[in-house]
């Protein structure tokens, strides 16, 4: 499941994952154009890119920066999530 993190003014959307078994969690990039989403997955703590379908290098720097910056929060949050959902459960 994927949870929301932010949307930003050029209509870009983060999301994030459940932190996985071994400990990673996958952050998404979605953005709309005019023939249908621009979308990249990465994966932290490695940031790792998994995939990148629509974006070009110099975007894909960009969104690189956005995933160094926000690293720390997006984890912390990932986190307290999955938290609440074993409560809930």
């Amino acid at each position: 499941m994927l949870y929301p993190y932010a949307t930003f003014p050029e209509r870009l959307i983060i999301t994030y994952s459940d932190v996985k078994n071994d400990g990673s969690v996958h952050v998404n990039f979605e953005q709309p154009t005019d023939y249908g989403f621009k979308e990249a997955r990465y994966t932290l703590p490695t940031q790792k890119k998994l995939f990148s379908d629509g974006y070009t290098p110099k975007e894909e720097q960009n969104l690189e920066r956005i995933l160094n910056n926000n690293q720390e929060l997006i984890m912390e949050m990932a986190k307290e999530t999955g938290e609440k959902v074993a409560e809930s459960n």
